[in-house]
């Protein structure tokens, strides 16, 4: 035990050193918490549609987001937020059977966001290549949701894709070539 006590200390100060000890907590936009909608919108770029249709979702977690399924409506939805005060926004949707997302139709529109908005912006990110993890970087995209899968069963079993989890290790890769921040999204089966 005392080896994993080492551990753990030594990735809490390369946590600290790198993000300082701040965490930050956001309410999303798709739910109310004590009478008040969050302040950090979902929105799902391909509307309720999802090629996976994941045994932990089916999809339905796309169904209350927020629809932009255009660059242009993308845009104007992120403008629309940041001007009803929201602090940042979840771009998400349902992912191809490669568990790859649209992201380039849209990596254009998510850097006209940062551009004329102050939003802090996440996405929930699927498999990414190196190039499009450059680009995303470059397109100003704050930090990565990435789910983290535990074994190669899991992954086909419960996401229903027919790779493993090296195209998970390529994507981890890829974003930390870039230093792009990634928060993990952790899944086991039994």
């Amino acid at each position: 035990m005392r080896g994993l006590d080492e551990l753990m200390a030594r990735a809490r100060n390369a946590s600290w050193e790198r993000f300082d000890r701040r965490i930050a907590f956001y309410h999303p936009g798709m739910f109310r918490y004590e009478g008040k909608w969050g302040q950090y919108s979902a929105i799902s770029i391909t509307g309720d549609s999802c090629e996976l249709q994941c045994d932990h979702c089916k999809a339905r977690l796309l169904e209350p987001m927020i629809h932009a399924t255009t660059p242009e409506t993308l845009v104007k939805t992120c403008q629309d937020l940041e001007k009803r005060g929201d602090r940042g926004c979840l771009i998400t949707g349902g992912f191809r059977k490669d568990g790859t997302l649209l992201w380039d139709t849209f990596i254009d529109a998510i850097r006209t966001v940062k551009e004329t908005t102050n939003l802090h912006i996440s996405i929930h990110g699927g498999i990414i290549g190196s190039d499009m993890a450059e680009s995303m970087k470059e397109a100003g995209i704050d930090q990565v949701l990435l789910d983290v899968i535990g074994d190669d069963e899991t992954l086909k079993k419960v996401f229903h894709v027919d790779f493993g989890l090296e195209k998970i290790v390529e994507t981890l890769d890829s974003l930390t070539n870039v230093r792009m921040p990634i928060v993990p999204h952790s899944l086991g089966q039994k």
